[in-house]
């Protein structure tokens, strides 16, 4: 409960801030400022995220015709 209680009053002044950050005149979209917040603050997240996605539905992808090769260059 407590865990729960901590992530949901940060989570929204995090979204708070980049709505206003972003956009300070219009009313704020949530789930517009969430993803934003989520895009900026841990892009390694998104990144993780999308390649979940990838390897999901790489089946389908493959009975499509599509073969997705995913590679990583360390910079």
């Amino acid at each position: 409960m407590y865990r729960w209680l901590i992530l949901s009053l940060t989570a929204y002044p995090i979204a708070h801030w980049t709505h206003l950050y972003i956009q300070p005149t219009s009313p704020p979209n949530w789930g517009q400022a969430a993803q934003t917040a989520l895009e900026s603050i841990f892009p390694k997240i998104v990144v993780y995220l999308i390649l979940l996605d990838i390897e999901r539905f790489d089946r389908l992808a493959r009975s499509c015709g599509f073969d997705i090769h995913i590679s990583r260059c360390k910079i």
